[in-house]
């Protein structure tokens, strides 16, 4: 079964924009950014991935777990600085078509990759510590073995 967080560590780890800038972390959603508010004193920029065990189960044939990823790309600008704001915000969008680019590309050997729309929104100004920036959500279709298993179940 695919497991985006390690892939997404690694593209990070592989693209020249990212990997000496921005600080790969994980967070819990929109409502827990924990590995963000730990590193926002030492860390200006962040590459952060959302591992929350969200998802779908639906039939196609055989069964899916949809799961939808959300990554986010955020990086500090002082407070009221708009041109700074405005720089942030197009090293995201630079980063994300990059980031989207090499998706793309991966969906060939990932086959898993829903890739069919990939939303991606602007965060609030002074988001998360002050941070600016934009996430993006894309899905992961993995199989799942629903076969009744019996042996599993006391049956009364």
């Amino acid at each position: 079964m695919f497991n985006p967080i390690p892939y997404l560590q690694q593209l990070h780890g592989q693209l020249n924009l990212l990997k000496d800038k921005y600080k790969f972390v994980k967070v819990s959603g929109l409502n827990a950014l924990e590995g963000i508010l730990e590193n926002s004193r030492r860390e200006k920029y962040f590459f952060a991935v959302d591992d929350s065990q969200d998802g779908t189960t639906f039939r196609n044939g055989g069964y899916f777990e949809r799961r939808p990823y959300t990554v986010f790309i955020l990086g500090k600008a002082d407070y009221g600085n708009m041109e700074q704001r405005a720089a942030v915000l197009e090293e995201a969008k630079t980063i994300y078509h990059h980031i989207m680019s090499r998706l793309i590309k991966d969906k060939n050997s990932i086959q898993v990759l829903d890739l069919e729309r990939v939303r991606f929104y602007e965060v609030p100004p002074a988001f998360a510590t002050g941070c600016s920036g934009l996430y993006f959500i894309f899905n992961v279709e993995n199989p799942v073995n629903l076969v009744f298993d019996a042996e599993a179940w006391t049956m009364e």
